[in-house]
């Protein structure tokens, strides 16, 4: 049985090439103590370390619009 529904999240294939293609970059946070990445995907500007968010869709998220976050919603009928 198929999921009902999909979280909308950087690290799906489309939304990724959505962000990148917008000037985004898509990759978890780095740790300020080892260098690391630690965490799940997240949403970034090409050369600054903002917003970090951790979703691909948002509502009212300027800096991240700006690199292809969107606010359209995914709806499915079955």
């Amino acid at each position: 049985m198929a999921a009902l529904t999909e979280d909308q999240k950087p690290d799906d294939m489309e939304e990724m090439k959505r962000i990148v293609n917008a000037g985004g970059r898509v990759q978890p946070l780095k740790s300020q103590i080892n260098g690391k990445f630690c965490g799940p995907n997240r949403v970034w500007l090409a050369k600054e370390d903002v917003p970090g968010l951790a979703m691909s869709r948002s509502l009212g998220d300027y800096v991240a619009h700006s690199v292809g976050v969107i606010a359209e919603l995914v709806v499915r009928e079955y």
